[in-house]
């Protein structure tokens, strides 16, 4: 296999652990033509994350971690509980204000009710939300560069993080993978996590838009805690006990 970046090699081990359900640190040197004390290191930072279980001379997986869904199907999932999660959020944005809109199908509903918006600045890293809004008289929109991640039309990686970095918001839209009140904000990818927190680092206001299926879920890349977000955005469908949960940690949570 060609030398992979440590992201991504991290990434490609639990895919072969996931796959095989076991492996040993000399299949994994092999494939990747590094050291064993680098397998090593990446699969210590695997089981920090709760994804495998170290085991002598190689690992297993744990099965506790969601697999990232298609992106086309998950689009039609909770689609009536998303337009009204996506028309509330178009609520809480203001005239004059410098808003980014993260790729999300959740987010994505969101920018359909901003068409009569006027002097709003839009900063999205989505093709689709950006397709959505572009022409519209009113909008001011950036799309930032990076490298396209195929499966969700979205703009990732070193380049995008570089752009965020010069950038300010007075709010951040962003959509939630997996949310679990003791593991945080997590996501299928560590490129994807890294530009999420980019995001929110340049954000005044983080505002999270998430259906009532991704609470009590754990995916790959931990994003961060909880306590980042400023207000939260749900269904009807989301239990009282997360609710009350997450409400404790100093969060606003809106059901729509």
């Amino acid at each position: 296999m060609e030398k992979a970046f440590p992201l991504e090699r991290k990434n490609q081990i639990l895919d072969i652990i996931r796959h095989k359900g076991r492996v040993t640190v000399d299949e994994l040197k092999e494939v990747f033509k590094v050291s064993g004390a680098t397998i090593r290191r990446d699969l210590e930072f695997l089981e920090r994350q709760g994804l495998i279980t170290r085991a002598h001379g190689g690992a297993i997986i744990r099965g506790k971690v969601a697999l990232e869904p298609d992106y086309f199907e998950e689009k039609q999932k909770f689609l009536e509980e998303k337009i009204r999660i996506g028309k509330e959020a178009s609520k809480m944005v203001e005239e004059g204000e410098v808003i980014f809109l993260e790729a999300s199908t959740t987010v994505l509903q969101m920018a359909k009710f901003l068409r009569d918006k006027r002097e709003l600045s839009v900063i999205t890293n989505s093709l689709e939300i950006a397709q959505e809004l572009r022409g519209i008289e009113g909008i001011s929109l950036v799309v930032i560069g990076g490298t396209l991640r195929k499966r969700t039309n979205s703009l990732i990686g070193p380049l995008a993080e570089l752009s965020l970095s010069q950038m300010r918001f007075d709010k951040a839209f962003i959509g939630i993978s997996a949310l679990d009140p003791s593991s945080g904000i997590t996501t299928p990818t560590l490129e994807e996590a890294q530009t999420k927190k980019e995001i929110v680092k340049a954000a005044n206001q983080v505002i999270a838009l998430c259906d009532h299926s991704k609470f009590g879920e754990q995916n790959f890349a931990f994003v961060m805690p909880l306590e980042k977000i400023n207000i939260l955005i749900t269904d009807k469908g989301v239990s009282s006990s997360f609710k009350g949960e997450i409400e404790k940690k100093g969060i606003k949570v809106v059901v729509v």
